[in-house]
């Protein structure tokens, strides 16, 4: 007999290569979704943004009132065409040339 998980009768010991494929599917889901961002609001009505959940959490155990919000961005487009434009060549500065030593002026502060 096969070792069995305990967490799940249905599952034995030689399943743990497709929960890791789960995982992995899990992972690529959350690396897909909408970009966003949170918004919070503190009781204050002061706000902050945060990128991620833990930083949500983060900032509640401070604040425990706080009110967060997620906020999707607008997706990218697909392609972006780029034109490219044809420019003069840089112009070159004129050189500069130091004084001599003896023109220097001693600079009074």
């Amino acid at each position: 007999m096969r070792n069995q998980n305990q967490r799940n009768p249905l599952m034995d010991s030689s399943s743990n290569s497709m929960e890791l494929t789960a995982r992995q599917e899990q992972s690529n889901l959350a690396l897909s979704e909408c970009p966003h961002y949170y918004e919070m609001t503190l009781s204050n009505g002061s706000k902050r943004h945060c990128g991620t959940m833990k930083d949500v959490e983060c900032i509640l155990s401070i604040y425990p009132d706080a009110i967060y919000s997620k906020v999707l961005l607008p997706h990218p487009p697909q392609t972006v065409d780029v034109p490219s434009v044809a420019v003069d060549p840089d112009p070159e500065l004129k050189p500069q040339h130091s004084l001599p030593e003896s023109e220097l002026i001693e600079l009074e502060l």
